[in-house]
């Protein structure tokens, strides 16, 4: 079965500090649904029953004759309680195609929970496992979440009291010790209806709508959709410390209230929260050639996401664009993650060629090219620090080995077209130049061979926001007629009909040089680290003043009001007012510059989204290659083969020798194994030499003269003596030693 589609509109994902709603999320329905248009919403008027439900849906090309039969369905009867109960809807929908499908439709929230102080650390409740009331133990590792009536739909208008109702009335009615737990045999605490709920929710603020669509498991043949709400819940009463709760079942009959759960509560920061949240995540939706019509569909799709898409194109950056190209091109797609309870992930996907660029010459034996600068179409000089790549696409799919050789050559070619000296760039004003100019460097690929396969998740440096799983294919090319010292290159812009070219500055380096660089670097971007830092500390500080300042004016303009009412005019009572609602939305404003502030200032070291993600999701995510796992298997045999074809033997350190010492026969003779540690990370020691059949004939011939004169002396001895049967033993043993080295020699 297709895996279920999912859109996600994260509005406050780096917490910018407005407030948005969920009506100012755009509707983008995923798959099959989107496009479609909805005719009819069921109501118990058409559907009063079981029957009338079965015969609705079947009149509408649906049979539920199988429903509850099959394990892990439910009866018709169940579906017909939830309509009656307000826990899900029926829709009809048009589809795209001009086919009617009803749709059940479900409404959940889910809520990050917080204390305004917590809010302030980016700290949330999580909960990790459940308790029913049999006993049973449950991992739940997610939010707190909970399912809406059609009733409180739309959300908008219902907000403060779901949000209420999540909190006080279901999962947190009752807070206990977070060592609480059900014990065996032992009966479950009663609902106390003169209990009163330490907790109270001060407000909420939305966070992102998402809209799933898949075919329900419960009801086979349904489609359904799911309209899931994030928001944060600020509330006063919370535990500073873990805590656990109880929840009550609604009254029975008898008026009595039933344990439902036992939940378990630990406070942890968002970081380690969205990372369990995308454990045990799968793939939603990709989106590939063909997908958009064009741009500007692309540009509407992405705005459901937290992406500042107003940046895009401006400042060097990409362009929407520019990333429409990419997927028509197929040298990109875009992938949707995330589990029903979890956070999805917007994951752009691109496979790149990473060249090892060696020169023919000997005297530049041991280095390899790495790109230092690069000077794009908006004529600002870069520093990078990179071999040679070149986006692959994966029309083509698998690779082979001609496939990369293939692009390994017309990356060189394309990158290495026109070659200057180090120090040349373009000027700003004048960045034109006449085809004639740019004239072909000559630059040509010897030899290749392909290197090794890895993956990388990192936010991409061209659309800001948008993470990026890289495949990167490595591969070493050795190169005729390139500069012995470092130069320039100038590109043709790719895909472009300008005459503005890119141009990279290329140095000679060594695996030495190469580390010295990289820590270079670092040292770099950490002096601008803590530069950030100290410009955020001074703001804070600023902030702090300009919040003290304007709630003195505030004060001052509430005493004018308590003490001067009478006194001023109905102009003048208005303008008061103005002020004092002017002061309070710049107090509001000081307050969430001062928030951001304290955000930015420990985000400022940054981090890779590849270490926020769980090992599994991103193992799963790097197993779409463009290349078969045969030809990975094989090309790391060969380099193993080629590994073990190197010279594994040196000469001895000759220290405390006369250098004629050192250059005598014997000095020579001397020789030790190189011991080198392999890729799998065991040490190997080099293959033993053996000698061929020639070398061990002649020394087999020596040994048999040796045993043989040895023989005859001792024969002439034994004659003398008399101790014949000593000598004779002696004379079997030489004879047995010298057997015994030949075979040896031989083997």
């Amino acid at each position: 079965m297709q895996a279920p589609a999912v859109v996600q509109l994260e509005c406050l994902g780096r917490r910018s500090g407005g407030k948005r709603q969920a009506s100012d999320c755009p509707l983008i329905l995923p798959e099959p649904l989107a496009g479609a248009l909805k005719l009819q919403e069921a109501t118990l008027a058409d559907v009063p029953d079981t029957e009338g439900l079965a015969q609705w849906l079947l009149e509408r090309g649906l049979s539920t004759e199988d429903w509850g039969k099959a394990a892990g369905t439910k009866a018709v009867g169940k579906y017909w309680k939830e309509i009656k109960e307000g826990e899900s809807g029926l829709e009809l929908w048009k589809t795209a195609n001009g086919s009617v499908v009803p749709v059940r439709v479900t409404h959940v929230l889910r809520a990050k929970v917080c204390s305004a102080h917590s809010h302030e650390r980016d700290m949330f409740l999580f909960n990790t496992w459940q308790q029913m009331a049999d006993g049973q133990k449950r991992m739940r590792n997610g939010l707190l979440s909970e399912k809406l009536s059609t009733a409180e739909v739309p959300l908008t208008e219902h907000l403060h009291e779901v949000c209420e109702r999540a909190v006080t009335c279901e999962e947190m009615q009752r807070v206990v010790e977070s060592t609480f737990s059900l014990k065996r045999g032992a009966e479950a605490p009663e609902h106390d209806p003169h209990y009163a709920c330490p907790i109270k929710v001060e407000y909420e603020h939305f966070v992102d709508y998402t809209a799933e669509v898949e075919t329900s498991k419960s009801y086979p043949g349904l489609l359904t959709l799911y309209h899931l709400y994030t928001v944060e819940i600020i509330c006063s009463g919370l535990p500073g410390f873990d805590f656990n709760t109880l929840e009550y079942d609604y009254p029975d009959k008898e008026g009595h209230r039933k344990l439902k759960y036992v939940h378990a509560w630990v406070w942890l920061d968002w970081g380690q929260i969205r990372r369990y949240l995308f454990e045990g995540s799968s793939l939603k939706e990709r989106k590939t050639k063909g997908s958009f019509p064009n741009a500007q569909a692309l540009r509407y799709w992405l705005s459901q996401f937290d992406l500042d898409l107003h940046e895009w194109g401006t400042d060097g950056l990409s362009s929407v664009e520019d990333l429409f190209e990419e997927v028509e091109q197929e040298e990109a797609q875009l992938e949707l993650w995330g589990r029903d309870d979890g956070v999805p992930l917007l994951m752009r996907v691109v496979h790149v060629l990473q060249l090892k660029v060696l020169s023919s010459d000997k005297s530049l034996s041991g280095k390899f090219l790495l790109q230092t600068s690069h000077q794009g179409k908006d004529g600002r000089v870069r520093s990078v620090h990179r071999l040679m790549s070149a986006k692959l696409s994966s029309k083509e799919m698998p690779f082979a080995e001609s496939h990369f050789i293939r692009a390994a050559e017309e990356a060189v070619k394309r990158e290495l077209f026109h070659l200057m000296d180090a120090h040349f760039h373009l000027h700003p004003e004048n960045q034109q130049f006449e085809a004639s100019e740019i004239t072909d460097s000559g630059v040509r690929i010897r030899s290749t061979k392909f290197v090794s396969h890895h993956f990388d998740v990192e936010e991409s440096p061209s659309f800001r926001g948008m993470h990026t799983m890289y495949h990167l294919y490595g591969m070493e090319v050795e190169c005729e007629k390139l500069p012995t010292t470092d130069f320039t290159s100038l590109a043709p812009l790719p895909r472009s009909g300008s005459r503005r070219p890119i141009v990279s500055g290329w140095r000679w380096v060594s695996w030495p040089e190469t580390l010295d660089v990289l820590h270079a670097r670092i040292k770099s971007l950490d002096r601008r680290n803590q530069a950030v830092r100290d410009a955020l500390a001074l703001q804070q500080g600023r902030c702090e003043g300009g919040r003290a300042t304007i709630q003195g004016i505030t004060d001052r303009l509430q005493f004018l009001e308590d003490e001067f009412t009478d006194v001023f005019s109905e102009e003048g009572f208005a303008a008061l007012m103005d002020a004092q609602r002017l002061t309070q939305e710049l107090l509001e404003e000081m307050h969430e510059l001062h928030e951001l502030a304290q955000v930015d200032s420990r985000d400022a070291g940054g981090s890779s989204i590849g270490t926020l993600l769980p090992p599994t999701m991103v193992s799963k995510m790097a197993n779409d290659k463009i290349t078969s796992e045969a030809f990975l298997e094989e090309a790391e045999q060969q380099r193993r083969r080629s590994f073990r074809r190197r010279p594994q033997v040196q000469r001895r350190s000759s220290g405390g020798l006369t250098p004629s010492e050192a250059a005598s026969p014997l000095a020579r003779s001397v020789i030790t194994p190189i011991v080198e540690d392999s890729p799998n990370g065991r040490v190997e020691f080099p293959p033993m030499r053996f000698l061929d059949r020639r070398t061990g004939s002649a020394i087999l011939a020596v040994c048999a003269t040796q045993a043989v004169a040895g023989s005859l002396l001792l024969t002439a001895r034994a004659g003398g003596s008399g101790q014949n049967w000593v000598l004779r033993a002696l004379l079997s043993g030489a004879v047995g030693g010298a057997v015994a080295v030949a075979g040896v020699l031989l083997l």
